[in-house]
């Protein structure tokens, strides 16, 4: 029986947009097939990362405006 060991790490916004970065780099170069573990991470980075980009927009919007 294969055993799994869960980590937790914390990560920052510019750490998270690093990560989806090397991630669609990775997914272009090379043919990767990642598992179902493997999508359920890069589907939440790259749900983080659409929140910071976001969060991103709306504060140049709100600058721009003042």
């Amino acid at each position: 029986m294969k055993s799994t060991t869960k980590h937790q790490i914390d990560v920052d916004d510019k750490q998270i947009e690093f990560l989806v970065k090397c991630i669609d780099i990775s997914q272009s170069t090379q043919s990767i097939h990642p598992d179902k573990s493997e999508v359920e991470i890069i589907r939440k980075l790259s749900e983080l990362n659409e929140d910071i980009q976001e969060t991103k927009l709306d504060d140049t919007i709100y600058y721009d405006l003042n």
